[in-house]
């Protein structure tokens, strides 16, 4: 690969977008739950468009973890071609991965209060810190031979369900390694929202197409077309059905019971329809790549995704501190409109960054 998928690129940059969406929501107005949380459903469920305001959100985390998955194989084949031996390519993944870890453990965390004020937990382990557990593990899985990356990954998917009933979290005890291996949990003083095993396999699976498409790019299209029909249909079939899959039954009700699911952990019906509609969405950029790129609009989306880990860093403390200005704090409105403001401050920031990295490509930023 010598050169960056736009489709890759815009995708990712569209679910940065609906991710600042869902964290201008947090810090400037409520915290709206459209999801399962352990089995536990929303009670009161949310009115339509706190619905799907929380809904389009969920694309963010699958796409997010799958395209860091992806983006193993790519960056291995294009270092290939330059000569890297595997080695290098190895140690520079290990050390993104632990910049992860530890961006999570500090500057996301403080953000998000996780610290020693009343009432938060002391450690979170949240979506950067599983992505870079995850980037840990494949740095060595990534050289496995194509058939079992891929069966192993999708096998761990389908294990996971089986796994969360065999290791359940006992009422009041403290289980550390249980939570970051497998399940969520927000009480005493670690909280976990990504347990590593539910999204290893989304992560492998990524991977596994990374090399799928890296190594004939004129794929593409085909590939995630089929892939998203597929993933469609199997959420259809296992959503109605009910039973294994479901970790968040649906037990009659209107659409939102129905589109009602289980994020923590991942249900295996939450991953098929957030990454069946991810790879659609690539399948249909990648087709449109060139009526899309002739709208100068279409740079925005592209500028985000290709400075992702930037974006969600920076992204957090700012909607925090415009949650302290009154007109954009307080109501759903409100937090829209502190939505569009935080996107357009970011704009500035992302091309600035971008700027730096394409000076310093040696730098550390090289893992940023």
């Amino acid at each position: 690969m010598k050169k960056r998928l736009f489709a890759i690129d815009a995708v990712r940059g569209w679910v940065m977008i609906f991710m600042a969406l869902d964290h201008a929501m947090y810090f400037c107005y409520v915290h709206i739950f459209a999801e399962g949380y352990q089995g536990l459903r929303p009670d009161p469920m949310p009115v339509a468009v706190h619905y799907l305001t929380r809904f389009i959100t969920h694309y963010c985390a699958p796409t997010f973890i799958f395209l860091a998955g992806l983006s193993v194989a790519l960056y291995t084949l294009s270092r290939r071609e330059r000569g890297l031996s595997e080695g290098r390519i190895t140690r520079k993944l290990v050390i993104r991965g632990l910049l992860l870890i530890a961006l999570q453990m500090t500057v996301v965390n403080l953000t998000w209060s996780f610290d020693l004020s009343a009432g938060w937990s002391l450690v979170y382990f949240g979506v950067l810190a599983c992505i870079g557990s995850g980037l840990v593990v494949l740095a060595f899985a990534r050289r496995l031979p194509l058939p079992l990356l891929a069966s192993g990954s999708i096998l761990l998917l389908l294990l996971v369900p089986m796994l969360l009933n065999a290791f359940p979290l006992a009422p009041g005890a403290d289980h550390p390694l249980l939570e970051i291996a497998l399940q969520p949990n927000t009480e005493d003083w670690l909280a976990v929202n990504y347990p590593i095993l539910p999204w290893l396999g989304v992560m492998g699976l990524g991977c596994a197409c990374g090399y799928w498409i890296g190594s004939a790019p004129q794929r593409t299209t085909k590939f995630f077309l089929s892939m998203g029909a597929l993933l469609l249909s199997m959420w259809v079939l296992v959503r109605i059905v009910g039973g294994y899959g479901n970790l968040t039954p649906y037990l009659g009700g209107d659409w939102r019971d129905f589109l009602l699911m289980s994020k923590y952990p991942p249900s295996l019906t939450f991953l098929m329809w957030n990454l069946g509609g991810m790879a659609l969405a690539i399948a249909g950029h990648n087709y449109f790549e060139k009526t899309l790129r002739s709208n100068r609009s279409w740079d925005v989306v592209t500028l985000f995704g290709g400075t992702a880990l930037f974006f969600y860093v920076v992204h957090l403390p700012l909607y925090k501190l415009l949650s302290l200005i009154p007109p954009l704090h307080g109501s759903l409105m409100a937090a829209y409109l502190a939505w569009f403001v935080g996107l357009g401050i970011m704009i500035p920031l992302c091309v600035g960054y971008r700027a730096l990295k394409q000076r310093y490509p040696q730098s550390v930023l090289q893992y940023v």
